[in-house]
Formats: structure tokens, sequence, C-alpha cells
């Protein structure tokens, strides 16, 4: 076991700092063959998955795969997100979108909720455990936001990055920050904010310097010549960009050579007008080991050979360079769509590949202003070749559209049935109460009819009608309490059924107080150890509305129940001094009634406001809530004429208006 490990520890240091593939090659599978345990296997194999990512990314795949299957049989949830994330990394370089998505998806949820199809994994809650989760969800959370932003969904790829640096800063993994703030640098650079790409880019160099993590230090290299260039000096941008050629290439890092090549290219042709040196760099990228863009290159070889006054040399390059971008445009256009079946947002996909079809026009108007006959003629079978394909996406769009409401449809009653989980144990307690007082009133009616019976037969009538009377009052009583368990019965039979959609005269302060208690009963029945002091102050004066009283009460429901979450949350984190309190109120202003939901918890961060109405936004862990809860009560609010707003004070508390007219 002892050689093995001391094996795995030279090959890991021969993997980050050889520049040789083949020794590295052969000691991985050498190390493989006398693997004699799992975990042994498992980390070699995730070394092997690494080795290829740059250069065959099919046996990146192959190896990542039975990393999975060793992971999963022996129960290392943490090495089945790990290894799904170095999966998703391989299929993101090969365009298989959906693929890397679902991969990516399943890792979070791993390693936030520790399921796998379906089963639940013992969790490791030690300080080291809990430290190693956190260590691959900061790798899954960068390398997701590299996918997003290889599909341009550039806002989900910022958020995950400042996710993943946010626990990255917060568990200190310097190493892990510094290649986060190299990819926030790029996404700095491209909304051109400079002076903040430079410094992250900055923080980068030298957070991986101290860590001794070399290697990427050619992309941070490249980034920072890329900036240069950005603030006009020329020569600091040469610089950084042979020192990002020389520390890529002594780590044989395709990918990285590849971009700065690319830059060198523009840089010869856009600011030095140098084509000879140009067409040396393009060359270059061509060599790659198809890493680079044919059509892209071939477009650069084509204005390089227009400043050397080349035209047959211009016109094959552009010709070559459309027939590529054909090629990439078919693959990227069947990579997206295979990402929007994947449950991918299918607007931004839309808009996506328009921008594709737009950019891929742009580049066929530059051929035509070049000029060539034989290249008009072409452009003219590419656009009716890019219409036909233009109605064939269309019409998968539709089936995307069609398949979208039907799941947010089922997203709906799932958030309506989850509502009706948080009202029962409430019930319970409520129903329970009217059913004592039938009991007790049953029993004591009972007895008297004995008394009453023996006071006939004594003859003493007088005596049997005053207990006739005591017995009529209890069956009153009875008949009260019984009606009282009906009602319960009845709004839960309300809350559950689908809506009718029809307005009917609802007493609003009735429903609103059945709903706060039903919710705190709820919330007491999981939570023994949960209290709150409820406040109501009611106004006589508004009566009865024309409301859904199915759908007004999920929204009351709703925003009572998060009060009591917000309030619960805050005695955990101040167990001393502190008193939970949630209130509701109803008030009539002139030709409007409003209700009020407010509570003393821990209020809404100002930063993220503004989402809190969005679909799927929460601010509750994974697995406790849907984000639909808010979104749905805005549109209940909206389809009454409505409004509802939000009031809120971090750490002290939170009010929810609901506005409704009275009609």
């Amino acid at each position: 076991m002892k050689i093995c490990h001391f094996i795995l520890i030279v090959l890991l240091i021969h993997v980050k700092h050889a520049n040789s593939q083949e020794p590295v090659k052969d000691s991985l599978y050498k190390a493989l063959q006398h693997a004699v345990d799992d975990s042994s296997k498992y980390k070699i194999q995730a070394l092997l998955a690494v080795f290829y990512v740059e250069i065959d990314r099919d046996s990146s795949i192959y190896f990542s795969d039975a990393c999975i299957d060793l992971a999963k049989k022996n129960q290392k949830f943490l090495d089945v997100a790990s290894s799904l994330s170095d999966k998703g990394h391989a299929l993101t370089h090969l365009d298989k979108y959906s693929e890397a998505f679902t991969c990516f998806t399943d890792a979070i949820k791993i390693a936030n909720n520790h399921f796998y199809n379906g089963k639940k994994w013992e969790r490791n809650n030690s300080t080291s455990g809990e430290r190693e989760r956190y260590l691959v969800l900061t790798k899954v959370c960068q390398e997701f936001a590299n996918m997003m932003a290889s599909t341009n969904n550039n806002e989900k790829s910022m958020e995950l990055l400042l996710t993943a640096k946010s626990i990255a800063e917060k568990n200190k993994f310097l190493k892990n920050l510094g290649n986060i703030n190299l990819d926030l640098g790029q996404k700095y650079l491209t909304q051109n904010s400079i002076d903040t790409a430079l410094q992250l880019e900055r923080q980068a160099m030298q957070l991986l310097t101290n860590e001794g993590d070399i290697k990427p230090l050619g992309y941070c290299n490249m980034l920072i010549g890329m900036i240069s260039l950005k603030m006009n000096h020329n020569d600091s941008a040469l610089y950084y960009f042979r020192k990002s050629i020389a520390i890529s290439s002594y780590f044989n890092n395709l990918t990285n050579l590849n971009g700065t090549f690319r830059q060198m290219t523009s840089f010869y042709l856009n600011v030095q007008k140098d084509p000879d040196s140009a067409i040396h760099y393009a060359g270059r990228r061509l060599k790659l080991n198809g890493q680079g863009n044919l059509g892209e290159i071939f477009f650069d070889l084509a204005e390089a050979n227009k400043l050397k006054g080349y035209k047959d040399s211009v016109i094959k390059y552009q010709t070559l360079a459309i027939i590529e971008k054909d090629k990439d445009f078919n693959k990227r256009n069947i990579a997206l769509n295979n990402l929007k079946n994947s449950a991918m947002n299918e607007q931004g996909e839309s808009m996506r590949l328009k921008e594709s079809e737009t950019e891929y026009r742009n580049r066929l108007r530059i051929a035509f202003i070049a000029g060539c006959l034989a290249i008009v003629g072409l452009i003219s079978v590419f656009l009716y070749r890019n219409n036909l394909k233009k109605q064939r996406v269309n019409k998968k769009l539709e089936t995307t559209l069609s398949n979208l409401k039907s799941t947010q449809a089922q997203l709906i009653q799932s958030e309506k049935m989850a509502s009706l989980g948080e009202l029962t144990a409430g019930i319970a307690h409520e129903i329970q109460n009217p059913l004592n007082f039938v009991n007790n009133f049953s029993d004591v009616s009972g007895e008297l009819i004995d008394e009453m019976n023996e006071e006939m037969a004594k003859g003493n009538l007088e005596d049997a009608k005053q207990i006739g009377q005591d017995l009529k009052q209890n069956l009153e009583k009875i008949n009260h309490h019984g009606k009282r368990a009906g009602d319960i019965v009845k709004g839960m039979l309300q809350h559950s059924r689908s809506s009718s959609g029809v307005k009917e005269p609802t007493n609003i302060n009735a429903l609103a107080d059945e709903y706060l208690r039903l919710a705190y009963h709820g919330l007491r029945g999981k939570d023994k150890s949960f209290s709150a002091t409820l406040k109501t102050d009611f106004d006589v004066n508004i009566g009865s509305i024309n409301i859904i009283p199915q759908d007004m009460g999920r929204v009351i429901l709703n925003l009572i129940t998060n009060a009591f979450y917000a309030v619960n949350e805050r005695k955990k984190l101040q167990p001393d001094g502190y008193e939970p309190v949630v209130s509701v109120s109803t008030k009539k202003i002139n030709e409007k009634i409003e209700i009020h939901v407010k509570d003393n918890g821990t209020g809404i961060p100002q930063k993220i406001l503004d989402k809190i109405f969005q679909p799927f936004f929460t601010t509750k862990p994974t697995g406790q809530g849907t984000g639909l809860g808010l979104s749905l009560s805005y549109d209940i609010v909206k389809a009454h004429g409505g409004e509802i707003k939000v009031e809120t004070k971090e750490n002290e508390g939170t009010e929810f208006i609901i506005q409704l007219p009275i009609f």
C-alpha cells in the first residue's frame, strides 16, 4: 500500500511539471497495472483523465467514466461528483453541451444533497469531510461556469464563478481562488472593465505562484497581454504573449497555445501590419491537432494574404473559411439543440442561435466584398441551406416550448401539493379540538340520558325536564363543533383541489386568521422546539370581497410560511435575547384592501431583492425550497388586479403587503 501511494505522489509531480507526454503516459499505465486496490486505481485513472483532456478528449471521458464506476461501487459520492466534473470539462471541449450540462448538474446535486440515481449516501459531517465537499463544489462550479460561457450564457457563468469564489475564500482554497480569479478577470476583460480585469489577473498570478501551480500561468499571461493591448501597451502585450507561449509549450497545454497563437495572429494583422508573422502564427494553430477553429484560421490567412496582395490565395482561403464555418455552424446547431432538450433556457438558446446566424451572414458579406463570382454563388447556396435549417430549428423550438409549458404545469401542481403538506400538521391540530368537544359532550349526554330515565322512573318529571334541557344544550354544542370540523375539512379540500377560477365573496379576515394558525401548528408539528408570538389586527369594516379563495389562500399561506422560516433561521443565529414575532393584519384604504404579513426575522439582502419574484429563485438551502412560491404568489395577485410589495431590512425583518381592489 505504501509503495502505491509513493508511486502516486511521484506521478502527481510528474504530471504537473513534465514537458514530455510519453514518459508520463507510460508511467501512469504501469502504475495502473500494479494497482491492487480500488482507491489507487481511482487516483491513477483520475490522473489519466486529466492527462488526456488536452490531447485526446475521448480517452479523457473513458477514464472519467471508469472513475465514476469505481466511486459508485465504493459509495464515494464526492469522488463521483469530482469525476463527473472532469467528464463535463472534456465534453465541453467537444461541444457536447447537453451531456456536459447533465454531468455538472448531477455533480452539484450529489455534492449538495448526496443523492445519485435515487440513492442517498451517508454524509461525512466532520470538518475534513465538509472541507472536501466544498472543495469539490468549488471545482464543479468553476468548470460549469466555463461550460456556460461556451454557450454564451455569460450571466449564469458569472453567477457560478462568484459562487465558486465565495466558497474558495471562505475555506481558504488559495489555489482554486487563483484559478477562479483568472476566469473572472477574463469575464471583466470581455465587459471592457480593464482595471478590474488587470487587478484580478495580478491576484491570480500571485496566488498561483505562491501555491506552486505554474501551469495556469500560461493562460494568465495571455490575458494580461490582451489587457495590455486594450491599454495600447503593445510592447508589454508582445512580452506577455511570448511568455504565455513558453509556459503553455512546456506543459503541452494545447488549448492555451491555440488561444495565444490566435492573439499573436491578430496582433500582427491589426497592430503591426506584419502579414508574414501573422501567417507564421496562423500556421502554428493549424498544427495543434485540431485545437484551432479552422474557419477562423483560414479567414486570418485570407486577411494576411490580402495585405501581401496575393489575390488567388485570398480567394482560396476565403472559400476554405466559408466551408469550415458552415461545418462549425452545423455542429454548433446540433450541440445547442441537444442542450435545449436538456431543459436549458429555450429563449436564451434561441437568441444565441440567432447571434450565430448573424455572425455567419456577416462573414459571408465580407467574403462577398472581397469579390469573386464563384464565392457569390457559394454564398447563395449557403443562405438557401441556412433558411431550411432555420425552419427545422423553429419546429424543434416549438416542440421544446410545448414541453416547457407542460413541465411548468407539473411544477405548479407540485408547489400546490407542497403547501398542502405544510398544512397537514396544522389541520390535524385544528380538527382535534372540535372532535374532542364532540366526544366529551357525547359522553356527558349519555350520562344525562341515564339520569333522566332514573328521574322519570321515580316520577320526578320537573327534574327530568331540566335534564332534558341540559341534554338539548349539549346536542347544540355537538352540532356546533361538528360544523367547525366540517369547515376545516372543507377548507383543506378547497386548498388541495384545482382552482375553479371563479371569484366568490370571501371573508378575507377569516381566511388570513385560518391560515396563520394552520401554518403555525403545521410547523410546530414538524419542529416541537419552534415557537413564535402571533399577532393579528383585522379591520372589521372590510367584510367580504370577491376573490378566488383557493388561490388567495395559497398566497397568504406562502407568505406566512416564509415568515416562520425567517424567524426560525434568526432564532438559530440568536438563541438568546431574541423573540420571534409574526403578525398578520388587514385594513381598508379607499377602494382597496391591504393584507400585511410581517416578521422580525433575517430580512432579505438588498442585492437579491429584485430577484425574489423570479421563478426558481430561492434563498433556502437545496431541497428546502422550489423557488416557485413567491413567483406563483406574484402571478395570482396580478391576476386579481392587485399588487404585492415588500419592505425589508437585513437582520431586522420583512413585511409583504398585498393590495387588492374592492369590486
